[in-house]
């Protein structure tokens, strides 16, 4: 079977040319409705007010609430053109002109067409309105307060909270600085740093904690409007490093050196003042320092004399241990109320000389000299006590150089156990003696 068609067979066809003609029409009339038709869409854009380049921003207003509002914009147009905007293609408005200084205010909204494409109308913003609050920049410092009221430490264990130590961000020295609206800075009293989760603790141990602001009532001030200085926490969030410390009564102690028998076990010779302290530190660094920290040193009789009645000597307190009462020094009086001095000459010789660790094989001459010898002890003793009573040992320390010899010579005191010498105020002690040594 053959089928013999032709293009001019087909334009001939009656029927057929109607329905053909009927699709082109329709294809035309889409075309053309696709290309000018209108209709309405909506836009959403973020609006960010400011009082830049206003006349109540030139004398410092500014925006603190209200600002960043979502707005809804309506714009009429040919499809063509309306579904290829977006929301750089509009731009929102405020009219400022009623804002006249610190409160809320109504801000009327508009738009405005940004950009290159400009065949389109808008017609509608949504809100109309915005509702903004304005006032001046203000700042202020603050010291930081913990709140460890609801922190316990275990019982039993002895110890007690330490000071509590807030870090964080902006934090200096224990210190923030806070900006935000004058109306709201200047309510602010104080800065505690409120421990979101509070514990019972038996160890140093790190807290999360708010950053809140209170009035000088107590009462808590809103600062969503403000923001603290360096701080990036969203949330005002800081750490609270709270220790634990043990406190420890510390005695203190003290040693002499070279001092006389008689006085050795007088309970009223010396006083020591405060006798003890109180210290509170971290269990390790109290167990480390207490030991340390209650020796007072070692007295030299050999050079305490008439005008060190009374000492005054600063206690070494490493970082980190406190003292309960905030004792820094102790005082040392020595009862020498009726206590004196005097000079004795002493002519040094054999019979009241002696010399200890002489090196084998060598000897020695004791050239003639005379010395005179301080002692400070009670006055009954010194009025009676004379140069028979003194003698000299010379240490030779096993040197066996040869040739005049300078030597140190130690002076007893025999017959009066309230008597001793006094060599000077610091090292050597001694006096200086001569001998030749072969």
């Amino acid at each position: 079977m053959k089928f013999n068609l032709s293009f001019n067979k087909l334009l001939h066809n009656y029927k057929l040319m109607v329905i053909v003609s009927v699709l082109t029409a329709l294809a035309i009339w889409a075309a053309v409705h696709s290309v000018s038709g209108e209709d309405v869409i909506t836009i959403s854009k973020t609006a960010n007010l400011t009082l830049d380049n206003t006349y109540v921003g030139s004398t410092g207003l500014k925006i603190f609430s209200g600002a960043s509002l979502q707005v809804d914009i309506k714009v009429r147009g040919s499809l063509f053109v309306i579904y290829k905007l977006n929301e750089s293609n509009i731009e929102i408005r405020g009219d400022f002109n009623d804002i006249k200084g610190v409160g809320d205010w109504d801000v009327t909204l508009s738009a405005a067409k940004s950009g290159d494409e400009t065949d389109y109308t808008i017609i509608e913003v949504i809100p109309r309105k915005a509702r903004v609050f304005c006032d001046y920049e203000d700042s202020k410092t603050f010291t930081i307060t913990p709140n460890i009221k609801n922190v316990a430490i275990k019982e039993d264990t002895g110890y007690q909270l330490g000071p509590p130590v807030v870090q964080g961000e902006g934090i200096e020295n224990g210190t923030i600085k806070i900006h935000g609206p004058k109306s709201v800075i200047s309510r602010i009293a104080a800065i505690s740093a409120e421990i979101d989760q509070p514990g019972t603790i038996s160890e140093v141990t790190t807290f999360q904690a708010t950053l809140v602001a209170y009035d000088e009532k107590g009462e808590p001030v809103d600062i969503s409007l403000c923001e603290f200085e360096g701080l990036t926490s969203a949330d005002n969030k800081v750490n609270v490093i709270v220790p634990v410390h043990v406190k420890r009564r510390v005695d203190f102690t003290y040693k002499f050196n070279n001092i006389p028998s008689g006085l050795k076990n007088l309970s009223n010779f010396i006083k020591v003042s405060p006798s003890h302290i109180e210290i509170i530190g971290t269990p390790e660094q109290v167990e480390t320092f207490a030991d340390d920290i209650a020796n007072l040193g070692t007295f030299d009789f050999n050079h305490i004399g008439l005008e060190d009645r009374q000492k005054k000597i600063e206690l070494n307190i490493p970082q980190g241990i406190g003292v309960i009462d905030g004792t820094t020094e102790v005082t040392v009086t020595f009862n020498m109320e009726n206590f004196t001095s005097k000079t004795i000459d002493l002519e040094m010789n054999s019979s009241n000389t002696s010399v200890i660790r002489r090196p084998a094989g060598r000897s020695y001459q004791l050239a003639t000299q005379k010395i005179g010898v301080k002692l400070i002890g009670s006055k009954q003793s010194i009025e009676k006590i004379k140069a028979s009573n003194l003698s000299a040992v010379i240490d030779m320390a096993d040197d066996p150089t040869t040739g005049v010899r300078e030597f140190r010579a130690m002076i007893r005191v025999s017959g009066f156990d309230d008597v001793w010498v006094y060599y000077g105020e610091s090292e050597p002690s001694g006096y200086q003696i001569y001998m030749n040594v072969s």
